[in-house]
C-alpha cells in the first residue's frame, strides 16, 4: 500500500488535531494508548493538551499521564492554565478519592474544560470496552462530547479470525445483531470495517462536520493483502477522512495516519 512521500512515520499522526480541536476516541482495542500517544505527538509540536475521559476512569489507565489534576469544575480556570504552563500534557478528572476508579468529565462539560484550561487540544476517551478488541455500543453509548471536531473509532485487528464472543468483543450480542452473524462466528476484516463505518457503532453520535479517522491497532496481526482489503472497504465510506495504522515497535505502538482521497 503506498504511503505519503517524504513524511516521517508519525508526522501526519501529530497533525490529526489542530488548535481548537476536541478529539473523541471511541471503540475498543487501544483507546487509552492512542489517547496518550496522540497527546505526546501534539505536545511535540508545542501544543498544550488536556486528556480526560467522559465516563469513569480506572486508575491504572493514567500511568502514562505526566500530570493529573483532580478538582471541581469551579476551580478549573484558576488551576489548569498554571498546570499546563508547567507541563504540556495534563489529565483532568473531577474526583480522585476512590482507590479504583475516578470521575471523569461529563461530555456536556468538555467545552467548558477546553475554555477554562486554555488547552490547544482536548482529547476525550469517550467509550469503555473492558479491554476487549472490538465493541458494539449500547443505547447509552458512547459518551460523545457534542463539540467533538475529530473522532477516532478504534479497533484491534488481532480480533480477526477469533470467534465473536465475550472474550473478544464488548457487548457481543449487540455486535452479532449489527453484523447479522451468529455468536461464535469467526470475525473477518469485513466485520471490523462494518463496525467502524456503521452509524450504530463507530460513527454513532459523531457530530456533523467532525473529521473521522478509524484507528486500526495491531495492524501487523494480519497479512498486508488482508489489511489492504480492509482499508479499501473503509475508503468506500465517504464519512471517513482517512485511517491510522498502529503497529508494535520495541514493545510500544507506532502510529501512522494516511488520508483518503474520495472520488
Amino acid at each position: 500500500m503506498p504511503e505519503p512521500d517524504g513524511e516521517s512515520p508519525d508526522g501526519a499522526f501529530a497533525h490529526l488535531a489542530q488548535p481548537g480541536d476536541v478529539v473523541a476516541i471511541v471503540g475498543a482495542g487501544g483507546k487509552t494508548t492512542t489517547m496518550f500517544a496522540l497527546a505526546a505527538a501534539l505536545a511535540s509540536r508545542g501544543l498544550r493538551v488536556v486528556t480526560t475521559k467522559s465516563t469513569r476512569i480506572h486508575r491504572p489507565t493514567l500511568a502514562r499521564s505526566p500530570r493529573i489534576s483532580a478538582g471541581p469544575r469551579s476551580a478549573w480556570s484558576l488551576t489548569l492554565p498554571r498546570l499546563l504552563a508547567e507541563d504540556p500534557v495534563l489529565t483532568v478528572v473531577l474526583d480522585a478519592s476512590s482507590e479504583r476508579a475516578w470521575d471523569g468529565v461529563p461530555p456536556e462539560a468538555i467545552d467548558e474544560l477546553r475554555q477554562a484550561s486554555g488547552a490547544d487540544v482536548v482529547i476525550v476517551e469517550a467509550d469503555g470496552a473492558r479491554s476487549r478488541l472490538l465493541k458494539a455500543p449500547a443505547a447509552h453509548e458512547p459518551a460523545m462530547p457534542p463539540n467533538a471536531t475529530v473522532v477516532l473509532p478504534v479497533a484491534a485487528l488481532s480480533a480477526v479470525g477469533r470467534p465473536l464472543g465475550p472474550r473478544t468483543v464488548h457487548r457481543p450480542e449487540l455486535a452479532a445483531l449489527l453484523l447479522g452473524v451468529a455468536l461464535g462466528a469467526p470475525l473477518a476484516t469485513a466485520h471490523v470495517a462494518a463496525l467502524l463505518s456503521s452509524s450504530e457503532a463507530g460513527l454513532k453520535r459523531v457530530p456533523e462536520g467532525a473529521r473521522v479517522w478509524p484507528v486500526l491497532t495491531r495492524a501487523d496481526a494480519v497479512e498486508p493483502a488482508v489489511l489492504d482489503a480492509l482499508v479499501a472497504e473503509l475508503l468506500a465510506c465517504p464519512r471517513l477522512a482517512g485511517w491510522v495504522r498502529a503497529t508494535g515497535v520495541d514493545g510500544g505502538w507506532r502510529y501512522r495516519a494516511m488520508p483518503f482521497v474520495h472520488a
